[in-house]
């Protein structure tokens, strides 16, 4: 298994995306922290992963709020006894177009999508740097990319931002052989994006080059390449899966 006896984080774990992640990080033989809002959301999946809670704990965490984010770091030390791996997916998305996007609908989406991150980052940074290991997976977006329209510019513009974040944080953490890189998901199959109408998503997949839908178990193999030891010489990196939506 890619991942026997790893310790990972994935935030935004609770649903979706990011539930289908842990799943693909405990089958790979993962401890995994679920880290979510929600607290009954992400318990359910650790009960699901492992009832008896050896190596599946959920903690209710607001990934905008430094102290939660700290205690929960040192919760999963204190659980676990190291952190290996961080998946930063905790996302939000509130569309609108410029003339109609409001000061807090842009800061809201910043907040959760690039600060997030940025103190998710920062809270395991000395943990890593203790073990002279660490990976970190950022979960950024195909319109981080290209600023493809329906997402809105705030969603754009935080996204982007946390490849810039990736690029910066491969530089400065390398030398602890703490590896940053991004995963830009296309349009991916979720509960969310199955109430939108077929002709929607379709619109979305504009451009597509091969006919296979994206579904979030494909994303969770692109975690599995960066956090194991098969991506021992790649940081920085951006890997873009999209089924050819955008080929950079």
């Amino acid at each position: 298994m890619e991942l026997e006896n790893k310790v990972v984080i994935v935030t935004g774990a609770g649903l979706g995306l990011g539930q289908a992640i842990a799943k693909k990080v405990a089958t790979e033989g993962a401890f995994v922290a679920l880290w979510d809002m929600n607290q009954e959301s992400v318990q359910n999946v650790a009960t699901m992963l492992d009832p008896s809670g050896a190596k599946a704990a959920a903690y209710a965490v607001n990934v905008t709020n430094e102290a939660e984010v700290l205690y929960a770091v040192a919760q999963t030390v204190a659980k676990f006894g190291r952190i290996d791996v961080l998946v930063n997916n905790a996302g939000i998305s509130r569309h609108k177009l410029l003339e109609e996007m409001t000061l807090e609908l842009f800061e809201q989406v910043i907040k959760v999508n690039l600060t997030g991150p940025f103190l998710c980052c920062k809270a395991v940074a000395p943990v890593m740097k203790k073990q002279n290991f660490g990976k970190i997976v950022n979960i950024a977006s195909l319109g981080g990319r290209t600023g493809r329209p329906g997402v809105g510019v705030n969603y754009a513009a935080s996204k982007a931002g946390l490849i810039g974040i990736t690029k910066c944080l491969a530089k400065e953490l390398g030398p602890n052989n703490i590896y940053v890189n991004a995963i830009c998901p296309g349009p991916i199959l979720t509960d969310q994006t199955k109430q939108y109408t077929k002709e929607v998503f379709a619109s979305w997949n504009a451009g597509r080059a091969v006919p296979k839908d994206g579904y979030p178990e494909d994303i969770g193999d692109a975690v599995i390449f960066l956090a194991s030891s098969r991506s021992d010489w790649v940081t920085g990196v951006t890997l873009d899966v999209n089924g050819g939506i955008f080929i950079g």
